[in-house]
């Protein structure tokens, strides 16, 4: 185990285990300071899916020294849930949310997904720096490595927060009205109407694009990839898909702007209207 972690070191990746390392990195949501945390009141955090089962705890975080500084996954054990006891799973920290409560963390993905989810040994772990390691997982939970880790690298990562005026308040206003269409988008695929969960993704989806222009955010630009995702499990009649979709979109919009999740979506709770 010890040479592993060295070698991690080496690579510029390094497990975290310092308050001061994660106060560098961005948190989605404080729980005891707002845009830091502690590494105790994470780790061993619950984690949850969607559909509000507990699927286990983060086990560790590991921190991205190579490129700037900020916390890349959480190394997730699923306590046994899937038969995988002996293993833990990195999961991007960009995929991950916090409950509205702050009580545990919520990965977007169907349980029966997840029981495909890439894993290794407890006790070897890979080489989290290589490149073809990363986008195996990274593509699993539908994200871009390069884009995400880009837009963390800039200054301007997180364009909303820059904003400053009329600027700003016209994005939110965007970005809450792309939200509303969201859950109504969510709502009609939850009671299995694929056409009106397409027409309101569509909005929503235009709406986040006009919100685009306003500078590189993250976040946003990770909501407009899931919405164009549901738009197109609606069009198929793919209804339990483009909901799961419509989630993920409902859940980076909202942290794009600074806005709290939706109650049912934060909390893995999923009911229609």
């Amino acid at each position: 185990m010890n040479s592993v972690r060295n070698s991690l070191l080496a690579s510029g990746i390094l497990t975290l285990v310092s308050v001061t390392a994660l106060q560098i990195a961005s948190v989605h949501a404080g729980i005891s300071l707002e845009g830091a945390s502690k590494a105790t009141s994470l780790i061993g955090k619950p984690v949850k899916n969607s559909e509000g089962k507990d699927l286990g705890d983060i086990q560790d975080l590991v921190i991205n020294w190579r490129d700037g500084g900020f916390v890349e996954y959480a190394v997730l054990s699923f306590g046994g849930v899937f038969g995988v006891g002996d293993k833990y799973f990195a999961i991007p920290w960009e995929a991950m949310a916090l409950s509205d409560d702050k009580d545990h963390f919520i990965v977007n993905v169907k349980e029966e997904r997840l029981k495909n989810a890439p894993g290794f040994d407890k006790n070897n772990w890979p080489d989290m720096s290589n490149n073809e390691w990363a986008f195996v997982i990274y593509q699993f939970y539908e994200l871009d490595p390069n884009a995400t880790k880009a837009a963390k690298r800039s200054a301007s990562g997180e364009g909303s927060q820059k904003m400053k005026g009329e600027d700003r308040a016209q994005f939110t206003d965007q970005v809450r009205e792309a939200i509303h269409h969201a859950m109504e988008a969510k709502s009609a695929g939850k009671q299995g109407k694929a056409e009106a969960l397409v027409t309101h993704a569509k909005k929503s989806l235009d709406l986040a694009k006009q919100a685009q222009r306003y500078g590189l955010n993250e976040r946003l630009n990770e909501g407009v990839y899931a919405l164009g995702e549901a738009i197109e499990h609606g069009q198929k009649k793919q209804t339990e898909d483009a909901t799961e979709h419509m989630m993920h979109a409902i859940m980076k919009l909202s942290q794009s702007a600074g806005l709290q999740i939706p109650k049912g979506v934060a909390t893995g709770r999923i009911s229609a209207k």
